[in-house]
């Protein structure tokens, strides 16, 4: 909540800021959306990984952990238990397609556990491509 807030501010002071001053502001908006990695160091979100954030937030976070670790609020009620999205190794060798398609279809579509729901009728293809993109950044610090 103070970060949307810290945001709503910057972006109020950067639409009523002369050309010098909406730099500075920018500078101060990047770093609102940026998160930490894995590593601690700082990592920039690209506009589909943020909207994919706020997705994954309301769908998957609850098995697979606001981390991507598959260590969600639900997870310890499931088995198998819920995919660690930061194991670069497996997610690296899933194409974009797979993933595209585990996320519409749901565990049970592409033969993997019947406990994940399949998002195909709620989520749009362009928000499941978000939601894939965010899902991308979790091994990005593990490689």
């Amino acid at each position: 909540m103070k970060t949307a807030l810290t945001a709503t501010i910057l972006l109020t002071l950067l639409a009523c800021s002369n050309k010098s001053e909406k730099t500075e502001a920018a500078k101060d908006t990047i770093q609102v959306v940026r998160g930490s990695g894995p590593d601690g160091k700082l990592q920039s979100l690209s506009y589909e990984q943020r909207q994919g954030k706020h997705l994954y937030g309301k769908y998957c976070t609850v098995c697979h952990g606001t981390e991507g670790k598959g260590d969600g609020f639900n997870a310890f009620n499931l088995d198998p238990k819920p995919r660690d999205f930061t194991d670069a190794r497996y997610m690296n060798a899933l194409s974009d397609e797979r993933l595209l398609e585990t996320i519409g279809q749901g565990g049970r579509g592409v033969n993997k556990s019947v406990l994940m729901p399949s998002w195909g009728g709620r989520l749009t293809n362009i928000e499941r491509t978000y939601v894939a993109a965010f899902i991308r950044h979790f091994g990005k610090g593990n490689e």
